[in-house]
């Protein structure tokens, strides 16, 4: 295979960034994450890519349930404070003003464009990272006009 060509056209595959909070065990995680696609109707289900070795995926998997926040589409410096682990201090993760969801409880961004609170019905453990299936239990708006997409940033995350 060439490895190049491969890499070249993975990257083409367009992906939206997304900070997908959960928390367990009195451990909060957030990591920005852009592998997801809707994958049912009826119900409502997502798929989403987690790398397996990140406390995301342990905080994922132990509550089995999260949320995913959409950025909104100038909101490129928030993304990025999310690329490395961050403890929540008091009502913030990395200097932004987070909230409880609905359901769940997962910290929810107010200031992002949205979010869907998810509870996990399915994984596929088969590469570096797991694919986590996950049922929307709820879905609000928020203040930012998204979405914030990964071509936009100048980013690669793929290949």
């Amino acid at each position: 295979m060439n490895e190049e060509i491969k890499k070249k056209f993975l990257r083409m595959i367009p992906h939206a960034l997304y900070v997908l909070t959960s928390q367990a065990g009195g451990k909060t995680a957030a990591s920005t994450v852009s592998w997801v696609t809707q994958a049912s109707f009826q119900p409502p289900l997502l798929a989403v890519g987690i790398k397996k070795d990140s406390r995301t995926f342990e905080a994922v998997n132990a509550a089995q349930g999260f949320v995913l926040n959409f950025l909104g589409k100038e909101q490129k410096d928030i993304a990025q404070k999310f690329f490395k682990h961050v403890d929540p201090e008091g009502n913030q993760l990395a200097g932004e003003a987070f909230v409880p969801s609905p359901q769940l409880k997962h910290p929810t961004f107010p200031g992002m464009a949205g979010f869907v609170e998810c509870r996990v019905v399915g994984l596929v453990d088969k590469g570096d990272h797991a694919v986590v299936v996950a049922e929307v239990l709820e879905a609000q708006g928020g203040l930012a006009e998204g979405p914030l997409l990964l071509s936009s940033t100048g980013w690669n995350y793929g290949g």
